[in-house]
């Protein structure tokens, strides 16, 4: 798994490439803690760009929720964006499409790219 940061505007922007699973969700939960503000005035605006994640596990959903907890205690705002089809099925049959905040390819593209 290779993880980035891109800071645009309010916005974290965090990319996971490869797999986010029991073997690398630690990496992304040390990885997100460590590079996000611990408190701001207006909260953190996190997108977590799935583009390039190729496969997830029920240990990359439970620290995705792990993290979307942790980012909203910060009073914080926290997107998913980009889920390949193969990606989203799994999101849909976990019942997390919404529960999740999701960002379209084009909005992703408009706001944040």
């Amino acid at each position: 798994m290779e993880i980035n940061l891109k800071k645009k505007a309010d916005a974290h922007i965090i990319s996971i490439s490869g797999s986010l699973d029991i073997y690398t969700s630690l990496d992304f939960k040390n990885f997100l803690e460590t590079n996000l503000p611990s408190s701001s005035a207006d909260g953190v605006h996190v997108v977590i760009n799935l583009e390039k994640l190729n496969y997830i596990d029920s240990s990359g959903i439970g620290m995705l929720i792990k993290q979307l907890n942790y980012v909203q205690e910060l009073k914080g705002k926290f997107s998913i964006a980009n889920m390949k089809p193969a990606i989203e099925k799994v999101f849909k049959v976990a019942g997390l499409t919404s529960y999740f905040q999701t960002i379209s390819e084009d909005e992703f593209r408009e706001k944040f790219a």
